[in-house]
């Protein structure tokens, strides 16, 4: 039986040779070998043990919202999490999400719940599972602020971890090697929904003032270094607007590359090349990627 046969008898969706430029949302990338869609999460576990013995490469991906594919595609496996977005909400102020859960979409339950804690997430893009391995944040808040717990499949078994084994730093939790989010726990504190609907408000409108949320992007592409915020810099670098082939700095935020049609993931790394450049030669700070980068490079 063929590994793909092996996933369509578990259950999942399989499709060959599938355009990654479809699935990211800054659309570069080149074809993925196998795309593979476990419709719940025993699929999901399931896939997750097959992988391991398969001896293939693999990779989970969520939305595709903070990652780059390089042009010449993924050789082996891409398994997606984006049917497995089952949100629980509990007594004691608890919710329970699963992996591919879309953080926007907890916001707005929690928010009708009358529940607060969760407004930080507003216009944040991306799912529980990569929102928790890069601590994702915004608006004075992380996720290491409300989460209360992870379930982890590691080495063939699923394990529990307390928020108090976890290592959380900027855009960074520190989980057991080889970790894949089966789903989090968060606890969040009674609220009032009118205020927290208000407070939402606010940080989208800013966000749309300030972010270009209408053109095709990846989110932020620099964490920011201690010096300054990594827009601020790159603007003061002459970067912002700056483009290599369909590519460049948008001129809203210099921190967001967009895709101004037909860019390449060559394109969007020779303009992060470029700024890390710039920005180590001209100013001595040195510039770390928020982004993913995933695929065959050479």
């Amino acid at each position: 039986m063929t590994l793909a046969s092996t996933f369509e008898s578990i259950g999942c969706e399989v499709k060959r040779n599938f355009p990654m430029d479809k699935y990211t949302w800054l659309r570069v990338g080149g074809e993925a070998d196998l795309l593979v869609t476990p419709q719940d999460m025993d699929q999901f576990k399931k896939s997750l043990d097959a992988l391991t013995s398969s001896g293939t490469n693999w990779v989970v991906l969520g939305e595709g919202s903070n990652t780059i594919v390089y042009d010449r595609g993924i050789t082996g496996v891409v398994l997606s999490t984006k049917k497995l977005k089952k949100i629980q909400i509990l007594e004691d102020h608890k919710v329970i999400a699963e992996t591919g859960a879309i953080l926007g979409t907890i916001l707005n339950k929690t928010v009708k719940a009358a529940l607060t804690g969760f407004e930080f997430a507003a216009g944040i893009p991306g799912t529980v599972g990569g929102g928790v391995f890069m601590n994702a944040g915004a608006n004075e808040g992380e996720i290491k602020d409300v989460v209360d717990r992870l379930w982890v499949w590691v080495e063939g078994e699923e394990i529990q971890l307390s928020k108090k084994t976890i290592k959380f730093e900027y855009r960074k939790a520190h989980l057991p090697p080889g970790s894949v989010v089966l789903k989090a726990m968060f606890v969040l504190k009674q609220g009032s929904r009118a205020e927290s609907e208000r407070s939402v408000k606010e940080y989208m409108e800013k966000r749309n003032e300030t972010q270009p949320i209408t053109m095709t992007n990846t989110g932020s592409i620099f964490k920011n270094p201690a010096e300054m915020a990594a827009g601020q810099l790159l603007e003061e670098l002459g970067l912002k607007g700056y483009g290599i082939g369909g590519a460049k700095f948008s001129e809203l935020h210099a921190n967001f590359i967009v895709n101004c049609g037909g860019a390449t993931a060559a394109d969007v790394l020779s303009l992060i090349e470029t700024a890390k450049q710039e920005a180590l030669s001209k100013r001595r700070i040195t510039l770390e990627t928020e982004v993913r980068v995933i695929g065959d490079k050479n």
